[in-house]
């Protein structure tokens, strides 16, 4: 079994504030260079505006930088995530696909402003475009003015009174179909991983038929360790990456300084030997 110091040098699934984390590109660099890390890839939501900020800080630091973005799909009506790696950064299927999510992302955006006026708040569009900035506009930024506003305590409040799902609904965006996300994908010579498997609301007799599916349409790893996974579930996920022939990934998927678990670097021990490695294939 490898010491903790072998598996720290890898982190191929984090986000920066070009979607919901908290910390810039370049910070988020310096940190990894802080933690040790000497492969790293930054994976943000539907966007890729952060890469080329990071990619120079890495450079800087003479850490191995990996293009990755984290795409939002769907499969039988649930929506999953997928991380892409090692892409060029001119490949116009990809960019098709993060611009079309993007579009999806500021219409969800919209349809909550309009729900919130619907409850008797004013219409805060305008003003959390604004607050969100360079990052993704969310229920975060509603929330943020809504408190900012002395309409509600706290965030906490704002969620509870105004944003959570029973308020607003499930929201339950239109994402890409899976099967046509790795179709358009998969002949474009990037590495396509299944984002923390075991956090979807899946049995294990509906997760293979997902890895089939997966396997099948083009996919090539999923990640068997996302951040603090339970040990059993990346055992679990290391058998299924055998099992299907697809390479194994991992990362921290780290937002934030939230706490010991939620660190660039950090994830669950993997048994690097008994799994194909995706960062193995990369020279």
């Amino acid at each position: 079994m490898p010491e903790a110091a072998s598996y720290r040098k890898v982190d191929l699934h984090t986000h920066s504030t070009r979607s919901d984390g908290k910390l810039s590109p370049t910070q988020l660099i310096d940190l990894a260079a802080e933690q040790k890390v000497s492969l790293f890839a930054l994976t943000d939501h539907d966007t890729l505006d952060g890469l080329s900020e990071a990619r120079q800080r890495a450079a800087e630091h003479e850490l191995s930088f990996i293009n990755g973005v984290e795409l939002s799909t769907q499969w039988n009506g649930i929506p999953l995530h997928m991380v892409a790696l090692n892409f060029s950064d001119d490949n116009s299927a990809l960019q098709a696909i993060v611009k079309q999510n993007q579009s999806i992302r500021l219409d969800r955006a919209r349809r909550i402003a309009d729900l919130l006026v619907k409850q008797g708040l004013p219409d805060l569009f305008d003003e959390a475009s604004t607050l969100a900035g360079e990052s993704q506009l969310g229920r975060p930024h509603f929330a943020q003015l809504l408190v900012e506003k002395g309409l509600v305590k706290d965030a906490n409040k704002a969620f509870d009174r105004y944003l959570g799902n029973k308020r607003l609904g499930k929201l339950r965006d239109v994402w890409p179909e899976l099967e046509d996300v790795l179709g358009a994908l998969a002949e474009q010579g990037m590495e396509l991983i299944l984002a923390h498997p075991k956090r979807y609301p899946l049995t294990v007799t509906k997760l293979r038929r997902l890895l089939g599916d997966f396997s099948k349409w083009g996919g090539t790893g999923i990640e068997v360790a996302s951040g603090n996974e339970r040990p059993d579930h990346v055992r679990l996920l290391e058998s299924l990456s055998t099992t299907f022939g697809l390479k194994a990934s991992a990362g921290s998927d780290y937002h934030g300084p939230f706490g010991p678990w939620m660190q660039v670097g950090k994830f669950t021990q993997i048994h690097e030997s008994q799994v194909d490695l995706v960062w193995q294939h990369w020279h």
